[in-house]
C-alpha cells in the first residue's frame, strides 16, 4: 500500500471503518512438490506438441512456468518468442485479439523479461521495427470502457476488463480513474454475476488489479480513489469467501487457483489447508491434466500470484524441469462402453427438446457424446465449437448460437448442477442424465 494511502486511511479510519489487509500465507511443503512438478510437465509437454503442430501459444501457460519453482528455460524462452510472433501476426492481418487477450500476452510477455512495447516486429506497416503492445491495449481498455459508458456492458467481459487494468498497472501505466471506478462499480452492482451465479474468476483478478492499482497510488490528488479501492477490496474479499464449498474449494475447482492468488495479496483470516488438501487430491486423480487448467493452480500451490511477475530473475536459471524426472504415464484406456442419456434443450425460446440415448467407450468426454449423438441424428444433435484456451468451446447447437450482445450461451449440466470442466475434458459415467441449455448469463 503506498504511503499516502496508508495516511489517509489511518485518518478516515473510526469514521469510515476502513479495511486494512492482510497477507496470506499459502502453499505446499517439501513433500509435495512432485504433484506441481506433474503439472508443470503437463504445461510443458503441451507447449511442445503446439509448438510442433503449429497451434496458438498459450500465454497462460507461460505466465504459470515463470511464476513457478522450477523452470525448463528453452520451453521459456521459445513460448515467448512464439507470443511475440502470433501477436505481430494478430495485428498484421486483423485476427481476433480481445482485450483480454492483449492483456495475458503483456503479462506473460512481462514475466519473461521482454518489455511489450517493444515487441519485435519486422515488417510491420509504416516502417517500424516494434509492435507498442502497451499502447495497443490502452485503446482496446478504452474502447471496453466507452461500451459501458453507452451501453452498461463492457465489449466483451469484467474478467477482461480486469485483466486490461492489472496489465497496464503491472506495466506501470496509470490508470485512468474512470477506468477503476467502472470496475468498482461493476462489482457493487451485479456486473461480476452471470444470472444466480457469482463469478469468483473475475472477482479475483479485480482484486488483483484494484490491489495493483491502491499500491501504486502516490498523488494526493487520487486519495479518495485509495479509499474506494480499499472498500471494493473489502467486498470483493467477502464475496469470494462466501463462495468457498466445504471441501475447500472457492466457486468451483477451476477458479479456485485465482481465488487463492487474491487471498494472497489481500485477505482476513483463511485457513487455505483444506483448500490446498483437495486441490492436490484432484490434481491426483487427473482433473488438471488440461494444461489451462494446470495453469491457474500451480502459481498459488506455491504461493505465488500475478503481482510478482515484475520481481522474477531475469537471469538463466539455475533449476532445470526435467521432464523424465517425473514421466507422464499415459492411463491404460480403461474396456467396456457406457449410456448416456443426453438432451438438447433451448432455455430462452422453448423451440426445442430433444433427448437421445448414446453409447460410447468408457472414458470418453462428453465432447465424444455428443459427435455421436451428431451422428445418429444430425439435425437435431449438431453444434459447431471454437477453440479457447480451455479447450473446445460450444458455439451452437442446431440453429441457435450464443451471442456476446445478447448474453446467450450453451450451459451444461448434469442433473440440475452446472459442469464445472469443458466439453472435452468432462468424463460421463455410465446412466449419466447430461443436458445442453441454451441460457443467458
Amino acid at each position: 500500500m503506498a504511503v499516502g494511502c496508508v495516511r489517509v486511511a489511518l485518518a478516515v479510519l473510526l469514521q469510515l471503518s476502513v479495511w486494512i489487509p492482510v497477507a496470506l500465507q499459502c502453499s505446499i511443503s517439501e513433500s509435495q512438490t512432485g504433484q506441481v512438478i506433474r503439472l508443470l510437465n503437463i504445461m510443458v509437454q503441451s507447449e511442445n506438441s503446439s509448438a510442433a503442430s503449429g497451434s496458438t501459444p498459450n500465454p497462460s501457460i507461460l505466465l504459470a512456468l515463470r511464476l513457478a519453482s522450477h523452470h525448463d528455460s528453452d520451453t521459456e524462452r521459445r513460448m515467448l518468442a512464439r507470443l511475440q510472433v502470433d501477436a505481430v501476426k494478430r495485428v498484421q492481418e486483423g485476427l481476433p485479439f480481445s482485450s483480454g487477450t492483449v492483456a495475458l500476452y503483456c503479462l506473460a510477455m512481462q514475466a519473461s523479461c521482454a518489455d511489450p512495447s517493444l515487441t519485435p516486429a519486422p515488417g510491420l506497416k509504416g516502417g517500424k521495427k516494434a509492435l507498442d503492445l502497451r499502447k495497443l491495449l490502452e485503446k482496446k481498455l478504452k474502447e471496453e470502457i466507452d461500451n459501458i459508458d453507452y451501453k452498461n456492458i463492457p465489449l466483451t467481459n469484467y474478467y477482461q476488463v480486469s485483466l486490461d487494468i492489472l496489465a497496464l498497472c503491472m506495466m506501470g501505466k496509470a490508470v485512468t480513474s474512470h477506468s477503476v471506478q467502472s470496475l468498482i462499480e461493476a462489482s457493487d452492482n451485479g456486473g461480476f454475476s452471470y444470472g444466480e451465479k457469482y463469478s469468483v474468476d473475475t472477482a479475483s483478478v479485480a482484486v488483483l488489479a484494484l490491489t495493483c492499482v491502491k499500491r501504486s497510488i502516490k498523488a494526493p490528488n487520487r486519495m479518495v480513489l485509495c479509499l474506494k479501492i480499499l472498500n471494493a477490496l473489502k467486498c470483493l474479499i467477502k464475496n469470494i469467501l462466501q463462495e468457498t464449498t466445504s471441501d475447500g474449494l472457492i466457486g468451483n475447482l477451476y477458479s479456485t487457483g485465482l481465488a487463492m492468488q487474491a487471498l494472497s495479496v489481500t485477505s482476513t483470516n483463511y485457513d487455505c489447508s483444506r483448500t490446498i488438501q483437495t486441490l492436490l487430491e484432484r490434481a491426483g486423480s487427473g482433473s488438471f491434466e488440461n494444461p489451462m487448467a494446470a495453469s491457474q493452480i500451480t502459481p498459488s500451490l506455491e504461493n505465488r500470484n500475478y503481482l510478482e511477475l515484475n520481481k522474477l530473475d531475469c537471469k538463466d536459471f539455475e533449476k532445470t524441469l526435467d521432464g523424465s524426472a517425473l514421466p507422464l504415464v499415459p492411463p491404460t484406456a480403461p474396456e467396456g462402453v457406457i449410456t448416456v442419456h443426453y438432451r438438447v434443450e433451448d432455455g430462452i425460446h422453448y423451440s426445442f427438446n430433444d433427448s437421445i440415448e448414446v453409447t460410447v467407450p468408457v472414458g470418453s468426454s462428453l465432447l465424444q457424446v455428443m459427435e455421436e449423438a451428431a451422428k445418429i441424428s444430425p439435425a437435431k444433435f449438431r453444434f459447431t465449437v471454437e477453440q479457447s484456451s480451455w479447450g473446445p468451446f460450444v458455439t451452437s447447437i442446431q440453429v441457435l448460437a450464443g451471442n456476446t450482445e445478447e448474453r446467450t450461451y450453451w450451459q451444461f449440466l448434469t442433473g440440475s448442477n452446472a459442469l464445472d470442466q469443458g466439453v472435452g475434458d468432462y468424463k460421463p459415467y455410465d446412466g449419466e442424465y447430461i443436458v445442453a441449455k441454451f441460457s443467458t448469463y
